[in-house]
């Protein structure tokens, strides 16, 4: 009986095969976005919870309390001693020194480990669930050791053995493999992809005897992470405790005024919006909506594109009555259908899912790339999608059928009705889509507008060069050749250019105040052709000259309207001393300059100091003439490679580097628009369905209205004029919920856009173009039919 069925089933596939690709596609695209949204929400969900003990292992964090509360992460190396040695509730400890930039010599070939190294020891794999393939990691706590992944062991050394091998770092120092990890779980947001020992710390960074880095409490770097797994997770308050008393052994009573350590979960890591990676928590709510929302709609589509048919197979229908066939034989028989045609699409949506993850890992997670973290699990919610599908849309027209009489099934007057219900149904569909459309339209104009919008400086035709220690010492080579090019208007030896991620700042002394200010102000570090370079303007004063003995030192408005000047000739000439900008000498403002945005434009106008300390040189910035400096960089990496042989040839477009700070703003720009996309897909693939309803209930109406002269354009007009309608309708619907959820995000963003009524006026058109353009392809056909076809049809 079975096979009856299903003979059938493949059968009526066949006939109404425009239907059945219809149905097919529109599924297969729905269940791939549910199945690529529960991919990306359990894949960010898992980051650092398959650890043994990561329920109880936690990073030490940290707040400065100024005039307003600054949170990071990490500490000094002093402290991550004292907390291993004296704290009993600590049961592993372990410093991760992560982003570590070095320049490595393998063989004859130069590489740059791009943030992808990290100092640490042994004590890290205890906590860290990264088994070594190959080596121990107690080898990692001798000097002069690294472990590396299996994927870099493969780039540096192909299918050599690696262990052994020797790595140059800055062609100075040696360092031995003695490790090869397992880099198969990406889920970790510390993780790093080359390990170099933590005992060789002093000499890979070359940090001096003198310089307190192991010793000195108040070292702090946000990039010395401190994971502590307790031996009990109740035992957090009296680990915060136990760092309060140490901090007062130790350093000083006094900084518990200004700072406190806390203890924050590895499992919360993830999604902080202080300390940690702050991805946005809410974006996979979103996203399971959207996914929720897209597959309501092709069931939607599924159930009216069957009614669609009612006409077609009324007949058959009433003939299987007549021949005795039962409620649950029919039942049967819709069910068969729905399980081909979704099993169909479901074999169409795996395709879907595997090209949808290589692509998006090639151009939208380039630098976190997506697992698929367990195939039972998706093969299982793939199945649940299937059945809730084959049944919710198998119900619906067996009891269709179930209700309508023989004698009206084999008389063909079965039509249909359209109530309230299946209108609402499908003005739901379309808000969906029109919401993701105005969604889309106002990410991309925000994102945009931080790309592009006037931050205080030039990012135009600038060049960044990054520098290691060696090239700070000795500029003068560079400085000689860029002085004599005339393509170059003008250049800078800086610590980071404005705009940067990575800015940091301290407390500092005014004008002989017996005590320091009680908050901090942002530091921005070049030479004297800092601002011509960037373009910052020079309001009132000179500028700066780049001595060390005798500190000058430029300020922004915003820091001198904090220190009570508004009339800026005032300040000039005022005694600073900027602590660990300069606080060896005390220096004197100089000049004012413009607001400009040292951080993203996430956050506002910080008070900023700009000096000079030479210690802090790690970037060489090239303002060029014109807009094509292939010459300059031709020119510029023949001498490169002859002035350092040892260094590669690396830089950036500054333009692009700002771009870069608004990454996660871009990923979800593109991951609406491709909800957006399939969205608006998966309702047009059911309009053309609706549309067949539309045909079939109308066509000897169609005949009779062409026989009395009706054009085509008249017909196109008269089968068109509902779905326009209901456009409309979800258009009225939409405009006020998108315009409450774009508001909420938009409120994330010191600087933002203004909501706009074109913005919603835009999406409404492109709704209503898409509409006409969808069912313009099967109106205009039917208004073509020849009319007799029509009559003789009915």
């Amino acid at each position: 009986m079975i096979k009856i069925y299903i003979k059938t089933a493949l059968r009526q596939i066949a006939k109404y095969r425009f239907h059945s690709i219809l149905n097919i596609v529109g599924l297969g695209l729905a269940i791939a976005a549910c199945l690529f949204i529960y991919t990306f929400n359990t894949y960010q969900l898992s980051f650092d919870r398959f650890h043994p003990d990561a329920e109880r292992t936690f990073i030490v964090v940290e707040d400065l309390h100024l005039d307003q509360t600054e949170h990071s992460k990490g500490g000094s190396y002093a402290m991550y001693d004292a907390i291993r040695q004296e704290l009993p509730q600590v049961e592993k400890a372990a410093l991760y020194m992560d982003k570590q930039d070095f320049t490595l010599k393998i063989g004859k070939k130069l590489r740059k480990t791009e943030g992808k190294a990290s100092l640490t020891s042994s004590d890290y794999f205890e906590i860290m669930d990264f088994p070594w393939l190959r080596g121990s990691p107690k080898q990692l706590d001798e000097p002069g050791t690294v472990a590396l992944t299996k994927s870099m062991a493969k780039s540096f050394f192909g299918d050599q053995e690696a262990i052994g091998q020797t790595i140059w770092v800055e062609s100075k120092f040696p360092v031995t493999v003695v490790g090869i990890v397992d880099d198969s779980r990406k889920n970790s947001d510390f993780r790093s992809e080359i390990y170099f020992s933590l005992a060789s710390a002093s000499e890979l960074r070359q940090i001096p005897k003198d310089d307190g880095f192991f010793n000195n409490w108040g070292s702090i770097n946000s990039t010395n992470n401190m994971l502590l797994t307790l031996r009990d997770s109740a035992d957090k308050a009296s680990v915060e405790e136990g760092i309060r008393q140490l901090i007062a052994k130790h350093w000083h009573k006094d900084v518990l005024e200004y700072y406190t350590y806390k203890l924050l979960p590895l499992t919360a890591f993830h999604f902080d919006m202080d300390y940690g990676k702050a991805t946005q928590f809410s974006l996979l709510g979103i996203l399971t909506v959207i996914a929720i929302g897209i597959l309501f709609m092709a069931g939607i589509n599924y159930t009216n594109m069957v009614s669609a048919q009612q006409l077609y197979r009324s007949t058959e229908m009433g003939i299987r009555k007549v021949l005795g066939s039962s409620k649950r034989q029919l039942f049967l028989q819709f069910l068969v259908e729905s399980l081909l045609i979704s099993l169909f699409a479901l074999l169409l949506a795996w395709l879907f899912l595997w090209i949808a993850i290589d692509w998006s890992n090639r151009y939208l997670f380039v630098h976190e790339p997506l697992q698929v973290l367990s195939i039972p699990n998706l093969f299982f919610i793939s199945l649940a999608i299937w059945f809730s599908i084959c049944l919710i849309t198998s119900l619906f027209p067996a009891f269709f059928f179930h209700k309508t009489s023989i004698q009206t099934a084999l008389k063909k007057q079965v039509t249909g009705s359209w109530g309230l219900g299946r209108k609402a149904l499908i003005i739901f569909q379309n808000v969906l889509a029109l919401v993701l459309i105005a969604t889309t339209i106002v990410i991309v104009s925000q994102v945009h507008y931080l790309k592009n919008t006037d931050m205080g400086f030039d990012r135009e035709t600038v060049l960044v060069f990054p520098l290691n220690n060696e090239m700070r010492d000795n500029t003068e080579k560079i400085t000689a050749f860029l002085q004599h090019r005339s393509d170059i208007l003008t250049f800078t030896f800086c610590d980071n250019p404005p705009s940067n991620d990575k800015v940091w700042g301290g407390t500092f002394k005014f004008d002989n105040r017996a005590e320091w200010e009680t908050w901090a102000p942002r530091y921005a570090i070049g030479d004297s052709a800092y601002i011509n370079t960037f373009g910052i303007q020079l309001l009132t004063g000179h500028n700066f000259k780049g001595n060390e003995q005798h500190p000058e030192f430029l300020i922004n408005e915003k820091m001198a309207r904090n220190l009570g000047y508004q009339d800026y000739h005032e300040i000039i000439g005022k005694d600073l001393l900027a602590g660990g900008l300069n606080d060896k000498h005390q220096g004197k403002i100089v000049g004012v300059v413009r607001d400009f945005n040292t951080n993203s434009l996430k956050e506002g106008i910080s008070p900023t100091i700009i000096g000079y300390n030479k210690m802090r040189i790690k970037n060489l910035a090239i303002k060029y003439r014109g807009d094509h400096p292939n010459q300059l960089l031709e020119d510029l990496e023949k001498e490169w490679k002859q002035w350092y042989p040892d260094e590669i040839f690396d830089y950036k477009f500054y333009d692009e580097q700002i771009g870069n700070l608004y990454q996660k703003e871009a990923l979800l720009e593109k991951l609406i628009w491709i909800a957006a996309s399939i969205s608006v897909i998966v309702s047009s693939l059911g309009f053309l369905g609706l549309l067949s309803i539309m045909v079939v209930k109308r066509t000897k109406e169609i005949g009779i209205r062409k026989v009395l002269g009706a054009s085509i354009a008249g017909i196109t007009l008269l089968l068109s004029k509902d779905f326009v309608r209901w456009v409309c309708v979800a258009f009225l619907f939409a405009i006020p919920i998108g315009w409450y959820i774009m508001s909420r995000w938009l409120d994330y963003f010191v600087y933002r856009i203004e909501l706009e009524w074109w913005m919603f006026v835009l999406t409404g058109f492109i709704g209503l173009l898409i509409t006409l353009i969808t069912i313009s392809i099967q109106t205009i056909r039917a208004a073509k039919t020849n009319p007799v076809d029509s009559l003789r049809d009915e």
